[in-house]
């Protein structure tokens, strides 16, 4: 915490100059996002580093569809932080999941968790993640759907 304090005071006293400082300065916020077919993790897609969410999630939906996917948003959020996701190839149903957290290991290790309950324990080795820049405000969840997908009943087909 002291160094971000710090980080975010520099800053401060760079950008002032000789001009007043902005009482609510948003624009160092920024936004990311992780899309995915809910069908088959393997398609997935990350943005980051977004100056709004809808930049964010618009990315994230392009790179996964451009993969061979049919996406949608699964996870957004904003300010300094990591989101993971871990996924496993073959014939495993919805062997995947998602984490955000500070740190890429902290958001791996719930990413790997979730998707331990979705494979009914067999180990995700794929893992892939993105972080937006440490001076990029709070760090918010916007988006999960993590409930939402763990209520469809396994063998249920669901259109996204």
């Amino acid at each position: 915490l002291l160094f971000l304090s710090v980080a975010v005071h520099a800053q401060n006293k760079e950008l002032s100059g000789n001009k007043p400082a902005a009482k609510t300065d948003t624009s160092g916020t920024k936004f990311g996002a992780l899309a995915i077919d809910r069908g088959n993790g393997f398609y997935f897609g990350w943005a980051a580093d977004c100056s709004s969410l809808s930049e964010a999630e618009k990315k994230a939906i392009e790179a996964c569809n451009n993969k061979g996917g049919r996406c949608s948003v699964v996870l957004s959020y904003s300010g300094s932080g990591c989101a993971a996701y871990r996924f496993i190839t073959g014939n495993v149903g919805m062997g995947y999941g998602w984490g955000l957290a500070a740190t890429r290991e902290e958001a791996d290790k719930k990413a790997k968790k979730e998707c331990a309950e979705r494979s009914y324990g067999l180990p995700a080795p794929n893992v892939v993640w993105s972080c937006n820049n440490t001076n990029s405000g709070e760090l918010k969840l916007i988006y999960d759907a993590h409930d939402e997908i763990n209520s469809i009943k396994p063998g249920t087909f669901t259109d996204y």
